[in-house]
């Protein structure tokens, strides 16, 4: 899923995502009519009553800054909007095993489980995830790490940037790619808990280095999450909330969730490909087709 054009004029380091993140933050916004819908003339007077001293420092911030309830009354409703289709497009268990007989014939992995009577859960998505890469990635030619056993790093003889976690996969390498992605996989028919919300910190954490590497050198590295697990994200659905915002924010460049994993990853995985050819053409004396390097 990509973020809506009309939805995604506010850069990453825009003070509109932190209004965002502190609206979603008051108690009265996390459930009932407010969770989904707010217009901009009730927004002062909904934080008034919280009666904080953080929604008092909003509504002094929202009071001298003309547009932004407009703003942030729209993309509320988006916000609610994308998250439940984004719930719509995830599975159970079950269901991406039974998708990812349909691409690959190895044996489905499992993770290992030391405590006694919790949930083994499949790699569904994360074996699809690879099954697809590696398929799409031999039809051009181009090398890809789905194990990375170290951080992904950019490097020239001006700048560096190393990753600050490990990542899931990197095209063509964990040195100099052109994408990354992590992946967030839950199965269990128990509410997700804390580490769904260490997930999107994960991801932002991620995303807002490669944005401030960005700006000041001009490379960009496109940057994915691929989440899926009905149940546990269902259960966690401020963190959803909180994944579209990273989308829309432009800290991730799209969201594959569930069963997009089928539809837009090998999609992605063609685009990314293209890019590493594109590239190498360029080092090879051809003319630069935006080269990130």
């Amino acid at each position: 899923m990509k973020r809506e054009p009309g939805f995604a004029a506010a850069r990453w380091d825009d003070p509109f995502w932190h209004v965002v993140r502190m609206l979603a933050d008051q108690s009265v916004t996390k459930r009932g009519k407010y969770a989904s819908a707010i217009a901009p003339h009730e927004i002062i007077s909904v934080l008034s009553s919280v009666g904080t001293p953080v929604a008092g420092g909003l509504i002094s911030y929202l009071k001298n800054h003309d547009g932004v309830l407009d703003r942030l009354s729209a993309y509320w409703s988006k916000r609610r909007e994308v998250a439940d289709s984004l719930l719509a497009l995830m599975r159970t268990e079950e269901q991406a095993k039974a998708d990812y007989a349909g691409v690959s014939d190895q044996v489905l992995q499992s993770y290992g489980v030391k405590l006694e009577g919790y949930h083994k859960s499949s790699k569904a998505l994360v074996n699809t995830v690879d099954a697809i890469v590696y398929r799409e990635c031999r039809k051009s030619g181009v090398p890809v790490d789905t194990n990375p056993q170290s951080r992904a790093a950019l490097v020239s003889d001006e700048h560096i940037w190393v990753s600050p976690r490990r990542l899931d996969g990197a095209i063509p390498g964990l040195l100099n790619p052109v994408a990354i992605w992590e992946i967030k996989e839950y199965w269990g028919k128990t509410g997700g808990g804390s580490k769904m919300s260490d997930a999107i910190y994960e991801l932002h954490l991620v995303g807002l280095e490669l944005r401030m590497f960005e700006d000041e050198f001009k490379i960009h590295v496109n940057h994915y999450a691929i989440m899926d697990g009905k149940d546990q994200w269902n259960s966690r659905k401020s963190d959803i909330r909180r994944a579209v915002d990273l989308l829309y924010s432009g800290i991730l460049d799209e969201l594959v969730v569930g069963r997009e994993v089928l539809t837009e990853w090998p999609r992605i995985v063609s685009e990314c490909s293209a890019l590493v050819t594109s590239n190498e053409n360029f080092a090879n004396g051809g003319e630069s087709p935006n080269s990130l390097f």
